[in-house]
């Protein structure tokens, strides 16, 4: 089964796929290039008291220059309700635990965890956390070390 699907530039800078000049072209035209927005608009129904939140997050997103755009906002605000939720269930949980109320415990733990599921998926999608990140980032090329012998070889095909 083949793997997700890789930018021109990865596929280039990983030189595990040789493609004709053809190819590259096509493949270029395909991808999608979204412009880096110099800010992210906060969306408007994200809750007053979550906005300086999302502005913080969002500097971070476009200051690391992983291809965050303006598309990502609803996504970056759905991180941040489900995370502001998932603490919210925390705090119910350790209510729950000093009260002694195993029904009560039970039942938070499971809110939490779907909140924590939610906040999970939405950093993976943003690259907020390490092996997603390890996925976003193109390796970079490797410089071939100065051998006189292949620059003379090189100069001599080249005459």
């Amino acid at each position: 089964m083949p793997g997700p699907r890789q930018k021109l530039s990865v596929l280039e800078a990983n030189g595990r796929k040789h493609l004709s000049k053809a190819e590259k072209a096509e493949r270029a035209a395909r991808e999608v290039e979204l412009p880096k927005p110099a800010k992210m608009k906060v969306p408007q129904w994200l809750p007053e008291h979550l906005k300086a939140d999302f502005r913080a997050l969002a500097k971070e997103l476009l200051a690391a220059d992983m291809g965050a755009a303006q598309l990502d906002r609803d996504t970056v605000g759905r991180y941040l309700v489900a995370q502001h939720q998932f603490t919210a269930a925390c705090r119910m949980v350790q209510d729950a635990l000093d009260q002694e109320d195993p029904d009560l415990v039970n039942k938070w733990t499971k809110a939490q965890k779907s909140y924590f599921e939610q906040a999970r998926a939405c950093a993976n999608d943003l690259g907020l956390t390490i092996t997603s990140r390890c996925r976003l980032v193109a390796p970079e090329t490797k410089k071939q070390e100065e051998n006189p012998f292949l620059q003379l070889m090189e100069a001599r095909r080249r005459a």
